[in-house]
């Protein structure tokens, strides 16, 4: 018997607005999920094509004393210098863009896929994706998420500047997600329109 193609869902947002908690929700019930936050963090790994482009392109600068990439030092550059930002996107994006591909084709027997995927819009990929799932809290909230995880809020407001600068002026999501509703909402939300 022939499966249809399986429905394709996006998961996006801001930095810390509380995707990776939706997407683990479709994870619990059994449904295949990719982070694109996480094939990055793979793709960046010694030996990986990532690794070796940000080397080859941008230097030994961005090497920690142990040989892994500097996560924070890359993350602090991009935000400074418009170049080294385009020049992280074109190593990263085919790269990750291939990767959900594959994972696609690998899965193409399940009836739900879902992805993580934050500059969904930033790269147009939703034309890629069945549905599209925006995940928000309150800026003030963001920030505050997003400063006590990188340890620094003037790194946050540059990060979340520039995420919002770079999003297109007008989205259309399927589906928006309020992050600071009670997870039991959340779960309900998603089995309601979902399963």
């Amino acid at each position: 018997m022939e499966h249809s193609n399986p429905i394709k869902i996006a998961i996006t947002g801001p930095p810390a607005a509380g995707k990776t908690t939706v997407l683990s929700i479709f994870a619990q019930k059994g449904v295949p999920v990719f982070s694109a936050d996480e094939e990055v963090k793979r793709l960046s790994q010694p030996c990986k094509p990532g690794f070796h482009l940000v080397v080859k392109k941008l230097g030994k600068d961005f090497l920690t004393k142990e040989g892994q990439l500097n996560r924070r030092k890359l993350l602090h550059a991009m935000l400074a210098d418009p170049k080294t930002k385009k020049t992280l996107e074109e190593i990263f994006h085919p790269l990750v863009k291939k990767s959900l591909l594959d994972w696609f084709e690998k899965n193409k027997d399940k009836p739900l896929l879902v992805a993580e995927i934050p500059l969904l819009y930033q790269g147009s990929w939703e034309k890629i994706f069945d549905r599209v799932i925006w995940v928000t809290v309150p800026q003030e909230v963001l920030l505050e998420r997003l400063s006590k995880r990188l340890k620094d809020e003037r790194l946050a407001k540059d990060l979340l500047r520039c995420y919002q600068k770079d999003l297109p002026e007008k989205i259309f999501p399927d589906l928006v997600i309020e992050s600071t509703s009670p997870l039991s909402k959340i779960e309900e939300r998603i089995k309601n329109d979902f399963f």
